[in-house]
């Protein structure tokens, strides 16, 4: 009788501290839970953002490329002084030829009635299918004449050339009295942003554009939708069109697996929605399997203290092995110390089991170690490639493709920061433009290929000449450039004009429309001291102002016009 009652008080003993056992090895659980996940979404919300800020750059640089073009178009003197259909082909035909992901250039007349397009025929093989089309009830057409301004439509189908979903450009002209004389505009495929979200996606993220009235532009391939479909009817989509805007978080989270999300928004109401991969909570059977061995390890600390009660004979050395296990750290130490396994006899299964146990305990540790550092190798790798092309995104909306020079939106860009460089410096500031002389006819006689080849061989002439001198070159337009020059005095800047007209004349470019017989540039420079009063709209200005004078007088020279002669010239005005 007393072993069966001291039997049961051992077993009743034994269960009271098992259960005080498990509630420090659950609330253990739930911390290194609760930590994983933190840093696991630290992680995925990192590489969302990348992710949308690539796609958002990659979208706004291919707008307002298309965009801008579509509004010099717009501005060229030749189509404000007479707008038809004789001078709006070859320029929308250039037009198309410069920028590839345009699929049909056009000009309308201000009711909507379709002129010319451009290519001369569509996909089908037929010839004038503009004939008889009407914009007068698209969206960007009537938000053109409305804003004075040009604009961009989100998906919608083509009446001409692409016969699918595409998107809309429009921008008005304005002959020099502000009247209204019709619209020129573009078709974009969208196929090149999505060749820009495929390379910024990876195989299991999944990335969308969103048009300003929820179609879906540009998806990766994860996604499994359509061009021109509404994201509504896509149920992740839909999902995430409920996030906040600009926060990470989860989409449509289930019991077993989650799904992080990210939606930021862009001017005019176009979308980018992010969505990274779907997890399965492996990291749960890791922190599981922790957590039994912790279990495990509180049942014989557990057994440890029944033997100590129930059995005097062996108090004193549990009490020894106590002593040696709280000094004894599972993480830093790979076996157990002397004191704890020269254990008594009795005590030996308790101590087997702890090596166990330790044993099993590192083995997690390493393969937790290991899991993180490839997570993190794998985020850093990602990162630096997101990087890499946010990078070139960003120095191809700043190129012009036919040249390699510096584009307008570069050049606007660029000459800023040196203008205010000069300010800080008080230092002189040179500009130089430069026009070839009868390019229209050099276009018009030998082609607009021939043409490109022209501007290229100009364009590296001038590269070679002012491009150790020059802060900033760029194709400014058309035929156009321009060059600054800081600090460039006077008779500095005046020696690289003449230098950059010899070497273009160097070139011996055949051109039977100009007087010499070749290809001449017509070049006009100014200089100004950038004190803080000065702007550089001034400079600019009177540089064009020698540019006109160069060519009034006769072309292939060089002027100049100070910036006190363009003072006076406005007092005079």
């Amino acid at each position: 009788m007393p072993h069966r009652r001291t039997g049961s008080l051992a077993r009743r003993n034994a269960v009271v501290l098992l259960l005080f056992a498990l509630l420090p090895a659950l609330l253990l659980g739930l911390a290194l839970s609760a930590w994983y996940g933190r840093a696991d979404a630290r992680h995925a919300a990192a590489m969302l953002r990348s992710m949308a800020d690539g796609s958002e750059l990659a979208l706004r640089g291919y707008l307002a490329r298309n965009r801008d073009a579509v509004a010099t178009l717009a501005a060229v003197p030749t189509l404000r002084a007479q707008f038809d259909a004789s001078t709006l082909q070859p320029r929308l035909r250039l037009l198309r030829q410069m920028h590839p992901g345009m699929l049909t250039t056009f000009g309308a007349a201000p009711d909507g009635q379709m002129l010319i397009a451009a290519p001369a025929r569509d996909a089908a093989g037929r010839a004038d299918y503009w004939r008889g089309v009407n914009l007068a009830d698209r969206d960007y057409f009537r938000a053109a004449l409305r804003n004075r301004a040009a604009s961009v439509s989100g998906m919608l189908h083509s009446h001409g050339h692409g016969q699918g979903m595409l998107i809309g450009i429009a921008a008005p002209v304005f002959d020099a009295h502000g009247k209204l004389l019709g619209v020129v505009g573009a078709a974009l495929d969208a196929d090149k942003l999505q060749a820009d979200l495929d390379h910024l996606a990876g195989p299991r993220d999944a990335l969308a554009l969103l048009d300003p009235q929820g179609r879906i532009v540009a998806a990766s391939a994860a996604l499994h939708v359509r061009r021109g479909a509404m994201a509504h009817d896509n149920r992740t989509l839909r999902h995430a069109l409920a996030l906040p805007v600009g926060h990470v978080a989860d989409v449509d989270p289930s019991p077993w697996r989650e799904q992080r999300g990210l939606r930021e928004t862009l001017p005019r109401g176009w979308q980018v929605l992010a969505l990274g991969p779907r997890q399965f909570f492996a990291h749960a059977l890791l922190l599981a399997l922790g957590l039994l061995a912790l279990l495990l390890l509180a049942m014989a600390l557990t057994l440890r203290l029944l033997i100590r009660n129930t059995t005097r004979r062996l108090l004193a050395p549990v009490h020894a092995l106590a002593e040696e296990l709280a000094r004894f750290d599972p993480g830093s130490a790979t076996e157990l110390p002397p004191g704890v396994r020269d254990a008594p006899y009795e005590l030996q299964p308790i101590v087997d089991a702890l090596e166990a146990h330790v044993a099993l305990i590192q083995e997690l540790l390493t393969q937790r170690e290991e899991t993180l550092a490839e997570r993190e190798h794998e985020i850093e790798q990602r990162t630096r490639e997101l990087r890499r092309a946010v990078a070139a995104l960003s120095e191809s909306a700043r190129t012009d493709a036919l040249t390699g020079l510096t584009n307008y939106r570069g050049w606007r860009e660029l000459a800023e920061s040196l203008w205010r460089e000069a300010q800080d410096g008080h230092s002189e500031i040179a500009a130089i433009a430069c026009d070839i002389d009868h390019f229209k006819a050099y276009n018009d006689t030998y082609g607009h290929p021939a043409g490109d080849e022209c501007l290229r061989r100009v364009a590296t002439a001038l590269r070679e000449t002012l491009g150790s001198a020059a802060r900033v070159l760029a194709r400014s337009g058309g035929e156009e450039f321009m060059a600054l020059f800081l600090p460039a005095p006077r008779r500095r800047a005046q020696e690289l004009a003449l230098a950059a007209r010899a070497a273009v004349a160097a070139l011996a470019i055949p051109h039977s429309g100009s007087a010499p017989g070749h290809v001449t540039l017509s070049l006009g420079f100014s200089v100004m001291l950038a004190d803080p009063d000065a702007r550089l709209d001034v400079l600019l200005r009177a540089a064009d102002l020698a540019l006109y004078r160069a060519k009034r007088n006769g072309r292939d020279q060089v002027a100049e016009l100070s910036v006190s002669a363009l003072q006076k010239l406005r007092n005079e005005e």
